[in-house]
């Protein structure tokens, strides 16, 4: 039942084309293989250093802060799985399957200043040369992965490899729990690399550009590492639990208005009989709260843009029940302040059939 965000601290595209430069602030992060056919020679009046052939490679670094691995570590108790999330800006020239590679980065390295469009360039960050700052038209990069230009960052461990169809969404939701695996078992924390396949990257005529938005976007869509976890609990004590199709769902406890730094709240739903039957009592038979069926989620949606922040999932959303009621937890510190969301829930009857329910539950995150 637990979703916790994680936003970046870092990121930056390396370019081989321009292999001394850094773009730490670019509002875009470039995922791309733009290779020349004929391999000619070019020069780049603003670049001496540039390389006479024409590989362009353009590899994304994503870091996540240690102390917020640290606290998802002792929060993430038995199951748990972590999605690293990249929002598309644009495409061009995809095929209609192709994959995309994920890695933990083994140098450290620095986020830098630069923007693509800086001149002169900015060199006081991670380069295709070098991790820190460039300091040679040589790679800094230790055990770096290269095709023409020497650098292009490096990797440890097996890459996490996601696929594409024609149909399927373009955003980047990659399984990375081997990764923050690692990191929880002492391998040193120095974030992801995003990449095309090397296949690709070598390939003479090579031309397939994905943008996604980066930390320094100004949007709702910037990198997150999302990950989740089963703490889930269910049990009815005294309550009945809701066994039709005509039922009222409500939340007890919603203030409307959250800080940022409330690091978890936990929501109250109060569920009851549409059509209860008469019974004679002296309290209202209108206000006896009953559970949700075990088989019951939730989701958050942005309440404007109606993208769905976080999704229904059968083992991570999970609604939990204790004496008082159905209840589910939401770390606002995992959603974007200045932003209003909107509270989804779904629940599977005792007959299968699958019910959504959307009554405008609102609140706001605020800073």
């Amino acid at each position: 039942m637990a979703v916790y965000k994680i936003f970046p601290t870092a990121d930056a595209t390396l370019y081989s084309r321009f292999p001394n430069q850094n773009t730490g602030l670019d509002e875009i992060l470039e995922v791309s293989v733009k290779n020349d056919a004929d391999s000619v020679s070019y020069l780049v009046e603003a670049d001496p250093q540039a390389p006479s052939l024409t590989d362009d490679i353009r590899r994304a670094l994503i870091q996540f802060d240690n102390e917020d691995i640290n606290k998802i570590k002792s929060f993430s108790t038995g199951s748990w799985q972590a999605g690293l999330k990249l929002y598309l800006a644009n495409a061009e020239n995809l095929h209609t399957t192709y994959s995309i590679e994920i890695g933990q980065v083994y140098s450290s390295w620095q986020m830098g200043t630069g923007k693509f469009g800086d001149y002169p360039v900015t060199i006081n960050g991670a380069c295709w040369y070098d991790p820190n700052q460039f300091t040679s038209a040589s790679s800094n990069w230790e055990d770096a992965y290269y095709f023409r230009t020497p650098g292009g960052g490096n990797w440890t461990g097996s890459l996490v490899t996601q696929s594409f169809t024609y149909k399927s969404s373009k955003d980047i939701n990659a399984n990375v729990t081997s990764i923050v695996q690692a990191w929880f078992t002492g391998s040193a924390n120095n974030g992801f690399i995003v990449k095309w396949p090397i296949d690709v990257e070598i390939s003479s005529g090579s031309f397939n550009a994905l943008n996604f938005f980066s930390i320094d976007t100004h949007t709702i869509y910037p990198p997150t590492l999302e990950m989740r976890w089963d703490d889930s609990q269910y049990n009815t004590a005294s309550l009945s639990v809701i066994n039709n199709n005509q039922f009222v769902i409500s939340i007890d406890n919603n203030l409307g208005i959250f800080k940022y730094d409330t690091e978890k709240y936990r929501f109250r739903v109060n569920a009851r009989d549409k059509y209860p039957v008469r019974t004679f009592t002296t309290a209202s038979i209108y206000t006896t709260n009953k559970a949700l069926p075990q088989s019951s989620y939730w989701s958050i949606q942005d309440a404007k843009s109606e993208d769905i922040i976080v999704q229904f999932d059968t083992n991570y959303t999970k609604i939990s029940c204790d004496g008082t009621s159905s209840y589910f937890d939401v770390y606002m510190n995992g959603l974007e302040p200045e932003r209003y969301y909107k509270l989804l829930m779904k629940t599977v009857i005792p007959t299968g059939e699958s019910i959504d329910v959307d009554n405008n539950i609102i609140f706001k995150v605020t800073r």
